[in-house]
């Protein structure tokens, strides 16, 4: 099980060994969390999302606490048990050359079917075609931000097995803070140039890479 904030502080120490820097060892770990976190989809941090269409409605906001989408999204035009198929993934540009104003006051001049493509700006998916009916279920998996840690009882989210590697991060962004350059650069090989360092780490992950967290259902 992964340690608590108050467990990891206690553990870092043993290398650390100084306790008037609690305040910066808590900013390191939770920064390198989120590094971490932005470099790979990692398990138990991964969403599956379905959400029903809207007739007429061409975009659906993503989650303020998602970090990115994995694409492609899928459409099922019945329910979450049929295996549907991918949507076509557009550029902006691509997607706004194809459908030119799907928000036209004048529904008259909508082109509207079941969705075939989709884009993704402004933090929101853009159908196109604009959905005919409100009964497609559109599937999305997407990850999220890394929960900040703060309380003694918190959990970071990633697993037990990439303590060590936070701890790495989290010396080396500490000691660079201090200016202390040459324990930084220690702590910074052991964190992404070693045999055990966070790439290796990651692509013994691979096999794992297709399992999916906390399915949610209508949260866009």
């Amino acid at each position: 099980m992964a340690k608590t904030l108050a467990q990891f502080l206690t553990y870092i120490k043993y290398d650390f060994k100084r306790d008037d820097k609690d305040t910066e060892l808590v900013q390191a770990y939770n920064d390198t969390i989120r590094h971490l976190s932005s470099l790979k989809d990692l398990e138990g941090r991964r969403f599956t999302s379905y959400v029903t269409t809207t007739a007429g409605r061409e975009d659906y906001v993503l989650p303020t606490s998602s970090s990115r989408l994995l694409h492609p999204i899928r459409i099922l035009e019945g329910d979450q048990l049929d295996n549907g198929y991918p949507l076509n993934h557009l550029s902006r540009e691509e997607w706004t050359a194809r459908y030119i104003n799907p928000n036209n006051p004048d529904t008259t001049k909508i082109s509207k079917s079941m969705p075939i493509d989709y884009c993704v700006y402004e933090n929101a998916i853009h159908l196109g075609p604009v959905p005919d009916l409100s009964t497609y279920i559109i599937e999305i998996d997407w990850a999220r931000i890394s929960t900040v840690q703060s309380a003694d009882s918190d959990l970071q989210e990633l697993g037990e097995e990439w303590e060590e590697i936070i701890k790495w991060g989290t010396l080396f962004r500490v000691y660079a803070g201090m200016g202390i350059d040459d324990e930084a650069a220690k702590w910074k090989l052991l964190y992404q140039d070693s045999e055990l360092g966070y790439p290796n780490l990651m692509n013994k992950q691979d096999d794992n890479s297709g399992v999916m967290g906390k399915v949610k259902f209508n949260d866009l």
